[in-house]
C-alpha cells in the first residue's frame, strides 16, 4: 500500500508542477489576473493532497487513507485538467502574436533584415542576415553601422557577390522610433538574376563583335563595288581612247572618208575627262582601311599627310589595318594615333594607341609578320617597341627602289 501511495504522491506532484508552469506561462504571455488565480488554485489542490499523502507515509496516522480511491479519482481529474490546460496553452501560443513569434517569423524570411541604432548597436537581426554577413565578412553582425559602410562604399543599392557565387542586393533606409533614428538594412538574394544579367552581358558582347564584323564586311562590300565600278570606268576610258586614236589614224590616212565631226567630238570628250583632276573621297589614299577602322569603332587620329606614291599605298594601307586590328583585339582601345613625318629619304610613320600596354614583348606573327615582309620588299624598315607602350615605326622610301620593284 505504501508503494501505491508513494506513486500517487509523485503523480500529484507532477500535476502541481504542470499547473505551476501554466501559471508562469499566463503570467508572461497574457498577464490576465483571472487566469493566474485559476492556475494558482489548480496548483494548490495537488500540492495539498500530495502533502497529506506524504504525512500519511511518514506518521501513519491517517486511517482513512487505507483505501485512497477518492485521491486516485482526484489525481485523474487533475491530470485531465492539466492536459487540457497544456493543450489550451499550445493552441493559444500558436494563435497569439508575441515578440518571440515575430522573431521566429523574421528568421524564416528569405530576406536578410537588420535594424540598428546610430552607432551600430543592433535592435533586431534575423538569421538570414547573420548568415549573409558570415559569407561576406567571415563573422556575424557585431557593428551594423560598420557592416553597412563596408557593403555600400558610396553606392546606393550595391550588389555584392560572395565566394560561393551568391549575389545579394542591399537596401538601406532610415526612420524614427521613440525620437531616435533607427536604420533598416535589407539584403535580397539576387543570385539567379545576377547570373542571367552576366549571361546577357556576355551575349551582348558577342552581338557587338558580330555587329562590328558585319559593319566591316559591309565596308568591304562597298569597297569591292567601288573598285568594280572604277574598273568599268577605266575600261570605258581605255575603249574611248582606243576608238579616238583609231579614228585619228584613219583620218590621217584617208581624210575624205572619215567623219571629222565625230572624231573631234571624241577628242573633246576625252580631253574634258583628262582635265577633271578632282578626286572623289573614295579615291584618296587608304580610304578603305580608314573606313574599315571607323566601322569597327576605332577612331584614327592622323598627324601629317599619308604617302600617295602608288607603290607605298598598299604598305601603308596594310599597316593601318594591322594597327587597328591590334588596338581592337589586344590593347582594347578605341583610338589609333598615326603620325607621318616627311624626310628627305622618304617617310617615317609612328603608330600608337590609347589602349593597355603589352605585358610582354610583342611577337611578330600573322599581320605584323606580313607587314614586315611588305615593308622590306619596297626598301623600308619596321621597328616594334613594347615598353612603356606599344609603338610601331615604319621608315618608308619616297618611292620603291628599282631593285625592289623588279622583285615585286
Amino acid at each position: 500500500m505504501d508503494s501505491i501511495l508513494g506513486g500517487l504522491t509523485l503523480w500529484l506532484l507532477l500535476c502541481c508542477l504542470t499547473f505551476f508552469l501554466m501559471m508562469i506561462i499566463h503570467l508572461l504571455w497574457d498577464g490576465k489576473a483571472s487566469r493566474i488565480v485559476i492556475s494558482t488554485a489548480e496548483m494548490l489542490v495537488p500540492l495539498v493532497l500530495s502533502q497529506i499523502l506524504m504525512d500519511h507515509l511518514k506518521y501513519h496516522n491517517r486511517a482513512y487513507l487505507e483505501k485512497p480511491v477518492a485521491l486516485l479519482l482526484a489525481a485523474l481529474v487533475l491530470t485531465g485538467i492539466a492536459i487540457l490546460e497544456l493543450l489550451s496553452c499550445i493552441r493559444a501560443r500558436k494563435r497569439s502574436l508575441t515578440l518571440m513569434s515575430v522573431k521566429e517569423c523574421m528568421d524564416e524570411l528569405p530576406v536578410g533584415i537588420c535594424f540598428y541604432w546610430d552607432g551600430g548597436l543592433t535592435k533586431l537581426t534575423n538569421r538570414r542576415m547573420n548568415s549573409i554577413a558570415c559569407k561576406l565578412t567571415g563573422s556575424g553582425i557585431m557593428d551594423a553601422e560598420g557592416f553597412q559602410r563596408t557593403i555600400f562604399s558610396g553606392e546606393e543599392a550595391p550588389i555584392v557577390c560572395s565566394e560561393d557565387g551568391s549575389a545579394y542586393n542591399f537596401v538601406h533606409r532610415e526612420d524614427t522610433l521613440d525620437g531616435r533614428t533607427i536604420h533598416e538594412l535589407l539584403a535580397f538574394d539576387v543570385t539567379q538574376e545576377y547570373r542571367l544579367t552576366e549571361e546577357l552581358r556576355e551575349k551582348q558582347k558577342k552581338v557587338q563583335k558580330i555587329n562590328r564584323r558585319l559593319k566591316a564586311l559591309n565596308s568591304s562590300i562597298q569597297f569591292i563595288i567601288m573598285d568594280k565600278e572604277t574598273l568599268q570606268i577605266k575600261i570605258h576610258i581605255h575603249d574611248s581612247f582606243g576608238e579616238m586614236l583609231l579614228m585619228t589614224r584613219h583620218f590621217l590616212a584617208d581624210p575624205e572618208h572619215t567623219d571629222t565631226n565625230e572624231m573631234l567630238s571624241l577628242w573633246r570628250r576625252n580631253t574634258a575627262l583628262l582635265k577633271n583632276e578632282e578626286r572623289e573621297s573614295w579615291q584618296k589614299p587608304c580610304f578603305f582601311s580608314l573606313t574599315h577602322a571607323d566601322s569597327l569603332g576605332i577612331r584614327i587620329e592622323l598627324n601629317g599627310e599619308l604617302p600617295e606614291e602608288e607603290t607605298l599605298i598598299s604598305v601603308v594601307d596594310s599597316a593601318i589595318t594591322v594597327h587597328v586590328t591590334n588596338v581592337l583585339r589586344h590593347a582594347e582601345g578605341n583610338i589609333a594615333y598615326i603620325s607621318i613625318e616627311k624626310t628627305p629619304e622618304g617617310y617615317v610613320m609612328h603608330f600608337t594607341n590609347n589602349g593597355t600596354p603589352p605585358c610582354a614583348p610583342v611577337k611578330e606573327t600573322g599581320g605584323l609578320a606580313n607587314l614586315r615582309r611588305m615593308t622590306e620588299s619596297i626598301g623600308g624598315t619596321m621597328k616594334i617597341n613594347s615598353s612603356p607602350q606599344f609603338e610601331m615605326i615604319l621608315q618608308l622610301p619616297e618611292k620603291a627602289q628599282e631593285e625592289y620593284e623588279i622583285g615585286i
